[in-house]
C-alpha cells in the first residue's frame, strides 16, 4: 500500500504574499476604535472618591484626554494592533502600586482646587506647579500628611510674611499610591467576530487575486 501526490496544493503564503496589507490597515484602525469605545464606555472599578473630587467627575482613564489621544494603530503584510507608548498607560492596563523614584514620597492632588491650579498654570506634575505657584507670590506649608498654600501678603512689622486669603490643601503627602487594573487594550467577543470576518475575507480576495 503506498501514496501517491496527484496535484500538489498551491503555496497560499505565496499567493497572498502583501496581499493582506490592506486588510491588516482596516484590523489596526478597528482595534483602535474598539480600545477608544471600551475608554469611552467607562471602564470600571470606577474611581476613588478623592479622585473623583479633584477631576470633578466620576469617569475613569479620561482626564486630559491624553491615553486616548496616544493610541494609535500600526500594521504590516500579515500583522496588526493598536497600542500606546505613554508612560503610564501599562499601569493603567495592569493596576501595580507607584512609588516615588527620586523623592521621599508622592504629591497627591488634594482637591479640585489643585486640578484648577494646574490649568491655570499650565504645570502638570508638584514640583512645576509649586515653582509656577512660588513664582506668583505663594508660600508652602506642611501639616501631617497635607501640603497647604497660601497666597503670600505684606511683609509684618515683625518681619514675617502676612498671608492674602485663606491657605489650602494643595497636596497629599503619600509614600505610595495602589492604582487599580482597567484594561483598556484588549480583544473581547465582538471584536473577535469581526476580525476573524475581515481576515477571512482579505484572505479569499487576496487568493482570488481582487487586493
Amino acid at each position: 500500500m503506498g501514496v501517491k501526490v496527484v496535484r500538489r496544493p498551491p503555496d497560499y503564503a505565496k499567493l497572498i504574499g502583501a496581499g493582506l496589507a490592506g486588510t491588516m490597515k482596516k484590523a489596526a484602525m478597528y482595534l483602535q476604535s474598539s480600545a477608544n469605545k471600551k475608554i469611552n464606555s467607562g471602564i470600571m472599578p470606577a474611581n476613588a472618591p478623592l479622585t473623583q473630587e479633584v477631576k470633578q467627575g466620576g469617569k475613569t482613564l479620561r482626564d486630559r484626554g491624553e491615553l486616548m489621544q496616544s493610541i494609535a494603530p500600526h500594521s504590516g503584510d500579515l500583522w496588526a494592533d493598536a497600542s500606546t507608548n505613554l508612560q503610564y498607560a501599562r499601569i493603567q492596563q495592569e493596576g501595580g502600586t507607584i512609588t516615588p523614584k527620586s523623592a521621599k514620597a508622592l504629591f497627591v492632588p488634594a482637591s479640585a482646587k489643585t486640578r484648577e491650579k494646574m490649568r491655570s498654570y499650565n504645570a502638570w506634575t508638584p514640583r512645576s506647579l509649586i515653582a509656577a505657584m512660588k513664582s506668583d507670590g505663594y508660600g508652602f506649608f506642611s501639616a501631617g500628611k497635607i501640603f497647604f498654600a497660601y497666597k503670600k501678603g505684606k511683609t509684618l512689622k515683625s518681619g514675617k510674611t502676612g498671608k492674602q486669603g485663606e491657605e489650602f490643601a494643595l497636596f497629599i503627602i503619600s509614600r505610595s499610591v495602589k492604582i487599580p487594573a482597567r484594561p483598556f487594550l484588549f480583544v473581547d467577543e465582538k471584536d473577535e467576530e469581526y476580525l476573524m470576518k475581515l481576515v477571512q475575507e482579505g484572505v479569499t480576495n487576496a487568493l482570488k487575486g481582487r487586493n
